[in-house]
């Protein structure tokens, strides 16, 4: 009995707090923020409070749907503080065990059409539960459901299918729910329960009992998305979530993932394909609600093109086989206003280079498009047909209608006359074939020019007083960040002119600001006086003189003193530039050690240029070669070709990976000529060295090859003729010779 009565005394102390909860969540149960709403759920949970209760308190207070929607989204979103189940597509990816965090996943910036969807961040991809549940929604563990009993009895049920997949009601055997839909969970529930309720079955009115079957809560599931997308990995998502769901906290997918090419892959084999852009393009929803371990693959686009102008929507289009050019105008929606809609052009990929393809409309819908195609509209010309136009010193200046105007008199009595500012001339300028090759010189006040016949495409220029104005101007040059020429204002230094310029770039000396000024002498020639100036960081300078017309200001770099005790270091080093040489007697190899070299560095190939001379540097770790003032150090780019040149029948750049050998190099250059001194032929290694080839007996030695080497084949000294004079010359001084010897002899 004692027992007993605490029990009673728990329950009613119970009942008491939770009522009191309830009273005090109603006072904050309506909110009008996002942080109101998180606090009032706070409490809700501490509370005891469930979300069904939670929504009938603020339903009560009159709240909206938006509002209830927002609640439900983050009552399970997780972002207050509960322990209980998220059943909401994460906001970043897990790793194998599931995701977490709350990092939303933004893609990069992309042409590609439907990838503005993903980077949207106004949409959300926690699912929508206060809507119908899909008739094809199939129901599974975790699930749960409101059961509702209405008519002549009543009861509401709250029940979670298990993990065999049954539901449980007192008195009654388990009911088998998994794999359902709602409907038909409502039939056989419907039946189970009519052993409870007679009613349900029942024709009688009086008796009858009706059921109502919804979805409260979806159950989680973990899924897999895998491919081309911009964060694969493990999700935990709700059960209500579509593939547009999952995709969109997936961030979509990346530059190369298909948007046409979607699997859904359930115990291992492709359950359903999705096509996004029957979304994008139609806006038919991909309804394929995931379950459990199923795999999202994205493949990569099979084909590619870019509607690049003329259209309303330029992108990147992803194509589908024997798709064309005009499916590719409905993706984008058409042409824009001003295309030239009778053709498109189309830049296509050849074998080795690129054409242009004209198709004209009437083969849009049979016109195939291939990978790498560029699509154009042309823009229609904005030459406005049979038109004048007047511009200057009148009241309405713009481009008038030809046909309502025949002379120059009635154009600018269309323009509402010259306005006070006019000088009564201008000019006609007159085109032909598009060219304006004509121009005449107009007197407004004269009939014979007022007269004048116009034709299409004439354009009048009437002129105003400030048109003969000769302002008085200066100009900046040099280094300057906006140098230019500006007109005279009395009153105006040099300070102003360096402000109206930008300012001084960095590498301008301020120093030395040279003010160049013309001066007339006694004899009338024309002196140019320069004036130096200096400059503060804030543009203030010591003799802020007034500018005078035609005045030039130039700002100069910043003289660089080389010191003699400095030497350079070029080519792919981390850091090139000129250094210091602080001591006698630097090495080259200590000097490269505290140098970077950059991965296409040529190492084995440095050189150094001494006086106008190419030094090769053929031991690096040696101390003998030192550093002299002057000196620049070169570490050449390393390059995988050689050069065969000369006496070659065809000289060449090769590759060295298919060259390894002098032969091989000379083979592939088509042989030598006939002219081709071989005896003399050499290499030339990138650090400048020189190996001739070498002879023994019948036996040549070629020089090694490197990457970077040159082959050179000079070509044989030519042999003088001697002309037909010169050998008979030549043979009688032999047979003369040949005579006297005879004599001697004798």
């Amino acid at each position: 009995m004692i027992k007993n009565f605490f029990s009673i005394c728990f329950l009613l102390l119970s009942f008491n707090s939770f009522s009191q909860n309830v009273e005090a969540m109603k006072s904050v149960a309506r909110f009008s923020s996002d942080a109101e709403l998180t606090s009032y759920i706070n409490k809700a949970k501490s509370s005891g409070i469930s979300l069904i209760e939670a929504e009938e308190l603020i339903n009560a207070q009159g709240a909206t749907s938006d509002e209830l929607s927002k609640l439900r989204n983050l009552w399970n979103a997780g972002l207050v503080n509960s322990s209980s189940t998220v059943d909401i597509l994460p906001d970043s990816p897990g790793s194998s065990m599931g995701s977490s965090g709350n990092t939303k996943i933004t893609p990069k910036k992309s042409r590609r059409f439907g990838s503005n969807f993903f980077e949207n961040k106004n949409i959300s991809e926690v699912p929508q539960l206060f809507i119908a549940t899909p008739s094809d929604y199939r129901l599974g563990p975790g699930d749960e459901l409101i059961i509702n009993l209405y008519g002549a009895s009543e009861n509401s049920y709250s029940v979670q299918i298990s993990r065999n997949g049954t539901v449980k009601f007192d008195r009654l055997p388990p009911v088998y729910l998994s794999g359902l839909s709602i409907s038909y969970a409502k039939a056989r529930l419907k039946n189970r329960l009519s052993k409870l309720y007679a009613g349900l079955v029942s024709d009688d009115q009086l008796s009858k009992v009706d059921i109502d079957v919804s979805l409260n809560k979806a159950r989680s599931v973990v899924i897999n998305i895998t491919g081309q997308v911009t964060a694969p990995g493990t999700y935990t998502i709700s059960g209500f979530s579509s593939v547009l769901n999952a995709l969109f906290a997936a961030g979509g997918p990346n530059e190369v993932g298909s948007f046409r090419n979607i699997k859904v892959l359930r115990n291992g084999k492709v359950y359903k394909t999705v096509d996004l852009y029957d979304y994008f393009v139609k806006g038919i929803s991909p309804s394929v609600y995931l379950r459990d371990q199923d795999v999202i693959l994205v493949d990569a686009y099979n084909k590619q093109v870019d509607v690049s102008s003329g259209l309303k929507t330029n992108a990147l289009y992803e194509l589908q086989e024997n798709e064309t050019v005009e499916d590719v105008l409905n993706f984008a929606g058409g042409f824009s206003s001003n295309s030239y809609k009778d053709k498109l052009f189309i830049n296509r990929i050849n074998a080795y280079s690129r054409s242009i393809v004209e198709i004209s409309n009437e083969n849009f819908s049979k016109s195939v498009l291939v990978d790498g195609d560029i699509i154009n509209a042309k823009t229609i010309s904005s030459l406005i047909e049979n038109s004048v136009s007047i511009s200057g010193a009148v009241y309405l200046p713009g481009t008038f209608d030809l046909t309502s105007i025949s002379t120059l008199r009635d154009l600018i009595n269309s323009a509402n006359g010259l306005n006070p500012n006019a000088i009564n001339r201008g000019f006609l300028y007159r085109a032909e074939k598009g060219i304006e090759d004509e121009i005449i010189d107009l007197n407004l006040v004269d009939s014979k020019s007022l007269d004048i016949v116009l034709q299409d495409q004439d354009r009048v220029v009437v002129l105003k007083r400030d048109d003969l104005i000769d302002f008085d101007t200066f100009s900046t040059i040099g280094l300057f960040n906006s140098p230019n020429t500006f007109n005279l204002k009395d009153g105006m230094t040099i300070t102003d002119a360096i402000i109206l310029s930008g300012g001084f770039k960095n590498n301008a000396d301020r120093n030395n600001i040279i003010l160049s000024r013309n001066r007339s002498s006694e004899n009338g020639l024309v002196l140019v006086e320069n004036i130096k100036f200096s400059f503060d960081e804030n543009y203030k300078t010591e003799n802020d003189i007034l500018l005078k017309k035609d005045d030039i200001i130039t700002a100069r770099i910043i003289p660089f003193e080389r010191s003699t005790n400095s030497f350079t270091i070029s080519g792919e080093v981390g850091v090139p530039g000129t250094y210091i040489l602080d001591y006698e007697n630097l090495s080259i190899s200590k000097a490269l050690k505290k140098i970077e070299f950059t991965k296409n560095a040529n190492i084995s190939q440095i050189y150094v240029f001494r006086e106008g001379l190419k030094i090769p540097v053929e031991d690096l770790n040696g101390d003998s070669f030192f550093i002299l003032p002057g000196d620049n150090i070169v570490v050449p780019t390393f390059d995988n070709t050689i050069k065969v040149t000369g006496s070659v029948q065809q000289p060449s750049i090769l590759d060295l990976e298919l060259n390894k050998t002098f032969k091989m190099s000379i083979n592939n250059s088509g042989g030598f000529t006939e002219n081709a001194d071989k005896k003399r032929a050499y290499v030339i290694y990138p650090n400048g060295l020189k190996k001739q080839t070498r002879s023994f007996l019948f036996f040549k030695n070629y020089p090694k090859i490197i990457p970077g080497s040159e082959i050179v084949v000079p070509e044989k000294n030519k042999k003088e003729k001697r002309s037909a004079a010169e050998l008979i010359g030549i043979t009688s001084s032999i047979t003369s010779l040949v005579a006297i010897i005879r004599l001697i002899t004798q």
